[in-house]
């Protein structure tokens, strides 16, 4: 029997071990897996209760019990979860894509890529959104059971994006006859920009503390980010692939190619940190936030919850004001009330009028608008924010424009009216029509409310005509897990991609002051549950980024039509003859 029918007969022998014990491994590992995430500590970081199940899992593949795919791919969701800006493990992203490209050179089967990147993405899915299932809980008041299932179902659509792309790079690579090394870079930023949830696998989102990676996010949007790392994932690869098979060739090639990734990548960030760093002179605006910890939910009959808790923000205000503030901002949730219909929840205004009677500061506050509906006559409100002004007046307000489905509305209510029966605690929020700025100390300043901040493209739109971004936002329901930093994420990334300070106020953390570099000013921030206030400065810019005038530009027309133009190779006739590819 010659070598390759020896090696042909062990990967065999081996595949029929796979079907029979992989399957309980998965199994086991899912099941463990699940039970972290309803059952563990809010504060504790899963990942290094799973870490040390991947050893055993080593030690079968070496011993050709199992074959090397199962290993890979966990190992690849523990990475996933490692570089969650919850945890945060400084500079393994490089190995993300890396060892998903040995997936893919491992496993030559469509359906089982599928299979085994639904897994894996299932896997990460669960694992960094699990505040998911505590928010369906608090919010919600949902059952364990009917919040766990609900979690899952939210998690299935997430997670498929790796079983999207795995398939899809091996076809790409079987039909075009192209190295792997070549597609995946490409592909894979693709997949993860055109992926239409809002809470993505997105590599980016591991590096808030690491923000010099970040920088290439003024030029091509997230999109770049994930391109340049996925590229220095696939050299690291390629590299590591040669010394397993002491191609120095290959070796060296790999190692150059992922150098000048990882050099122009960390070469283009230092060199933003250095130019977007607010010089002396530069000028200055003192910002105060307030962080009230307000309850999550106040009855409008509940006059004593109201009376404590605009005394609470009285409080903190005047605390604040004593650092002598250009301008005080109240984050979402801190109380329920109508600037513009005084007769509404007329604590709160009472509160500021107080305040701006013994200091003549403005205030940013998000609250309600009332209207009537014309077709029904109903009364209804809109989310919004502006700005309450010592002379008693109050600017025109921006109305939020993105909201949040089955929380602030119900998608399909109108076609399904049970979905009211079954989701009581929703609201209906209207929608606003555009993005609006507003006239505040220190110039325009572009009001995003909640989880607006997560769309790039509407946070570009609107800061076109802005100097400085605010992000008022209640992370309160969502528990003390990892939403709180991955909300902090989307804004440091929306700091950098339009050149221009966020300022983050929350109702229960994390309230920060994020410089045109994605740097937390100072290195201040507070905690999650902290009843607080900060004050510091930042430096607005009228200037904007390429990517701000110009937005998805290298995702939209370079990147995706790039793929698309690999996807047709095969059909090319030309291209058929030249590669042998059957039509």
């Amino acid at each position: 029997m010659g070598d390759n029918d020896a090696e042909h007969s062990e990967d065999e022998r081996l595949s029929r071990r796979d079907r029979r014990i992989v399957p309980a491994i998965l199994a086991s590992l899912t099941l463990v897996h699940l039970l972290l995430v309803v059952c563990a500590s809010q504060k504790a970081a899963i990942v290094w209760i799973e870490l040390p199940l991947l050893a055993p899992l080593v030690v079968l593949a070496w011993k050709r019990r199992i074959g090397p795919v199962l290993p890979l791919c966990h190992a690849t969701a523990l990475i996933y979860q490692l570089v969650d800006p919850a945890v945060a493990v400084p500079w393994i992203f490089w190995f993300a894509v890396t060892l998903l490209y040995f997936v893919l050179e491992s496993c030559k089967s469509r359906r089982a890529l599928f299979g085994w990147g639904f897994w894996t993405g299932l896997m990460i899915a669960t694992g960094i959104y699990a505040w998911l299932f505590d928010a369906l809980h608090t919010f919600f008041e949902f059952g364990y059971a009917a919040a766990f299932a609900l979690f899952l179902a939210i998690a299935v659509p997430i997670g498929a994006q790796l079983a999207i792309f795995l398939p899809l790079a091996r076809w790409m690579a079987d039909r075009t006859k192209l190295p792997l090394w070549l597609l995946v870079p490409p592909l894979y930023a693709m997949v993860e920009f055109w992926m239409p949830l809002p809470f993505p696998i997105a590599l980016p989102l591991g590096f808030s503390r690491q923000p010099v990676v970040l920088q290439f996010a003024d030029i091509a949007g997230t999109a770049g980010v994930t391109f340049l790392v996925a590229s220095a994932s696939v050299a690291i690869a390629v590299a590591i692939r040669g010394a397993m098979a002491r191609d120095r060739r290959r070796a060296a090639w790999g190692t150059g190619a992922a150098a000048v990734c990882i050099a122009t990548h960390l070469g283009y960030g230092a060199w933003a940190m250095k130019r977007y760093a607010p010089t002396e002179d530069a000028e200055s605006v003192r910002i105060a936030l307030v962080q009230p910890v307000a309850p999550l939910k106040v009855a409008n009959k509940d006059v004593e919850t109201k009376a404590r808790t605009a005394e609470t923000l009285k409080r903190l205000s005047l605390e604040a004001l004593d650092a002598s503030p250009d301008l005080v901002i109240w984050p979402e949730g801190a109380g329920a009330f109508a600037s513009r219909t005084p007769a509404f929840n007329p604590e709160y205004m009472d509160a500021i009028r107080e305040i701006q009677a013994l200091h003549e500061t403005p205030f940013l506050v998000q609250d309600i608008e009332f209207t009537r509906l014309r077709e029904s006559d109903k009364l209804r409100y809109y989310s919004t924010a502006g700005i309450v002004f010592p002379d008693g007046s109050v600017s025109e307000p921006y109305r939020k424009n993105i909201r949040m489905p089955f929380s602030e509305y119900l998608p399909f209510e109108e076609r399904f009216p049970v979905l009211r029966e079954w989701l009581p605690e929703a609201r209906s929020v209207l929608a606003g029509e555009e993005s609006a700025t507003l006239d505040a100390p220190g110039g325009p300043v572009l009001p995003v409310i909640c989880y607006e901040i997560l769309f790039p493209d509407f946070v570009r739109r609107g800061a076109a005509g802005s100097r400085f971004i605010a992000n008022l936002t209640n992370d309160r329901w969502y528990g003390e897990r990892q939403q709180p930093l991955q909300h902090q994420t989307f804004a440091v990334l929306r700091a950098i991609e339009n050149r221009q300070p966020v300022v983050r106020c929350t109702n229960s953390g994390i309230s920060a002051l994020i410089d045109a570099r994605g740097i937390i000013a100072g290195g201040e921030r507070t905690a999650t549950m902290e009843v607080a206030t900060l004050t510091g400065d930042i430096h607005p810019r009228a200037g904007h980024s390429f990517y701000g005038r110009h937005g998805d530009l290298f995702a939209r027309w370079m990147l995706t039509p790039a793929v698309l133009l690999l996807v047709a190779l095969p059909w090319l006739p030309a291209w058929r003859r030249r590669t042998g590819v059957s039509s």
